[in-house]
C-alpha cells in the first residue's frame, strides 16, 4: 500500500534540509560510526528535494493567473503558525 501525504515547507526550510542531508552524508563517508545502511535513503531523499526545490522556483517563476500567491502559501504567515 502506498500513502501520501501533504507538508508544507518554505524554500528555505527546504534548502536546510537539503544541507542537513548533505551533512550526513557526509558525515557516513567518514566510517567512524560503522557502515552506513542508509546512504541510499538519503541520497534518494536529497534528490526528492532538489527536484521539489526546482519546482517550486520554476512555478514561483511562472505567472498563473489562476492561482494567487495567498491561495498557494495560505493566508496564515510563518511567525503566527
Amino acid at each position: 500500500m502506498v500513502s501520501t501525504v501533504t507538508i508544507k515547507f518554505s524554500r528555505q526550510e527546504i534548502e536546510q534540509l537539503i544541507k542537513a542531508i548533505v551533512l550526513r552524508l557526509k558525515i557516513g563517508e567518514s566510517n567512524l560510526f560503522g557502515e552506513d545502511n542508509e546512504k541510499s535513503s538519503y541520497e534518494t531523499l536529497k534528490e526528492d528535494l532538489i527536484r521539489i526545490k526546482q519546482q517550486l522556483t520554476e512555478g514561483e517563476q511562472q505567472t498563473n493567473g489562476q492561482v494567487t500567491q495567498e491561495e498557494f502559501y495560505g493566508s496564515a504567515c510563518e511567525n503566527c503558525e
